[in-house]
C-alpha cells in the first residue's frame, strides 16, 4: 500500500521563508533533524491505499473539495508539542485560520463516501485538530528550547485556494505532490459519484 497525505501547501514565498528557517535551525543544532528537508505544508489527513484504487479516491476528494470556499490563512508565531518522548516545533496559524482549516477538513471527512472509504482506504492519521506548519519533528526538549532562542517571530499570510494530495516517495523518503484539488466554492452541494457500477 502507498502512503498519501491530504495537505495545504503555502505560497512559494512562505515556502522559501520556511526553508530558510530550517537551514538556520540546522546550523544552530549542528546537524540535520526530523523534517529538515520536508517542503512546507499543513497536514490534514493521512491514508494508505493500493495504487489501482487511487483514481476512485482522487475523484471523491475532487468532488468534495471543489465545493469548499477559498480562504485566507495567517501565521503568527511558534508553538511546540510532545509526542512519544519527542517534540515538534512549528509555525502557528492564528486561531481564526486554524478554525477555518478544521471546518473545511471536517466537511471533507464527513462527506467522504463511507462505502468507498471502507473498501479502498486504510486511514492512519487525522492531523486537522491542531493545524500547524512544522519546522522540525522528532526533536529533543533541548532542541525545542534552542529553537525559541533562534527564532524571534513569524508573521505571514496567503490565500488558500487549493488542497493537495501528497504521496510518500520511498527513494527520497519525502512526500511528493501528486494532485491539486482546487477550492472552487461551488454553490451546488457535492453530488455523489456512482463509483461502484460494474
Amino acid at each position: 500500500m502507498d502512503q498519501y497525505s491530504l495537505a495545504i501547501m503555502p505560497s512559494p514565498e512562505i515556502s522559501q521563508q520556511l526553508a530558510d528557517l530550517k537551514q538556520s535551525y540546522k546550523t544552530a543544532i549542528g546537524k540535520s533533524y526530523g523534517s529538515a528537508n520536508a517542503e512546507a505544508h499543513i497536514s490534514l489527513d493521512g491514508f494508505e491505499a493500493e495504487e489501482e484504487n487511487y483514481p476512485f479516491i482522487l475523484a471523491e476528494y475532487q468532488r468534495i473539495v471543489s465545493g469548499l470556499t477559498p480562504f485566507e490563512i495567517t501565521f503568527s508565531g511558534f508553538g511546540d508539542f510532545d509526542r512519544a518522548n519527542f517534540s515538534a516545533f512549528y509555525i502557528k496559524p492564528t486561531d481564526g485560520s486554524s478554525q477555518a482549516i478544521r471546518d473545511r477538513t471536517e466537511v471533507v471527512m464527513k462527506t467522504f463516501d463511507k462505502k468507498l472509504k471502507k473498501q479502498y482506504i486504510r486511514k492512519w492519521a487525522d492531523e486537522s485538530k491542531n493545524p500547524h506548519m512544522s519546522i522540525g519533528r522528532r526533536l529533543t526538549r533541548e532542541w525545542i528550547a534552542l529553537a525559541y532562542t533562534v527564532f524571534d517571530g513569524f508573521e505571514a499570510s496567503f490565500h488558500c485556494n487549493a488542497f493537495v494530495i501528497r504521496k510518500f516517495n520511498e527513494k527520497r523518503r519525502q512526500y511528493d505532490v501528486v494532485d491539486l484539488l482546487p477550492l472552487l466554492g461551488d454553490s451546488a452541494p457535492p453530488v455523489q459519484l456512482d463509483l461502484f457500477q460494474p
